[in-house]
């Protein structure tokens, strides 16, 4: 089963700043030729952070010294996450912007994935699809896009049926749409069939 994220809105001053910030750490990055390795690291401290109960409140309240918060950093990733991006998570503290490090993260994976000629792109979904279902999407989207899809997956149990597609600000067509709901619809009739044919195979044993 893939894992599933519920869907982060930030607000137009975060995605700003998280644009600013994200550009001047992919910067560094490239010059120190970790591009992946950083940005990968950032989307597992801001998962890291927001799991540790109060350690998010801590960094991003204006009541906490600076001084406390380089503590708090070095005490979570010092040794766990590449130099660089410790110090880069220590300027984010020193100009109080802990409130948009998602944001942050969300940049710099888009920038990273637009660099490498990736477009990012997604999928929610009523409920968790599985890989198999994952890989089938992603191959529909390369095909109707014409470049290589970095994939998304969320659950929204609101949604009625089907699954809504979205790349950047534009939400695919009903044909699109169709055509990747057909392909998920096909890996949950594969996955209850193999079900039935194991139950089948219990009961005619016996």
């Amino acid at each position: 089963m893939v894992e599933a994220k519920q869907p982060t809105v930030f607000d137009s001053d975060q995605q700003q700043l998280g644009d600013v910030y994200a550009r001047a750490l992919l910067a560094f990055a490239g010059d120190a030729g970790n591009v992946d390795q950083l940005v990968d690291e950032l989307g597992e401290v801001v998962e890291a952070i927001n799991g540790v109960a109060g350690l998010r409140s801590a960094l991003e309240s204006p009541r906490i010294g600076v001084d406390a918060k380089v503590g708090l950093l070095d005490k979570a990733f010092a040794g766990k996450v590449e130099k660089g991006l410790l110090h880069f998570l220590k300027v984010v503290g020193n100009k109080g912007r802990f409130d948009c490090l998602g944001a942050i993260a969300s940049s710099a994976r888009t920038l990273r994935d637009e660099m490498a000629g990736r477009v990012q792109a997604v999928v929610t979904s009523a409920s968790p699809m599985d890989s198999e279902a994952v890989g089938r999407i992603t191959d529909q989207l390369s095909k109707t896009l014409g470049k290589d899809v970095s994939l998304q997956v969320l659950v929204d149990p609101e949604i009625l049926g089907g699954i809504v597609v979205r790349v950047g600000d534009t939400v695919y067509d009903g044909s699109v749409v169709n055509q990747l709901s057909q392909v998920r619809a096909r890996a949950v009739k594969r996955a209850s069939d193999a079900i039935r044919e194991k139950l089948d195979r219990f009961t005619t044993s016996e």
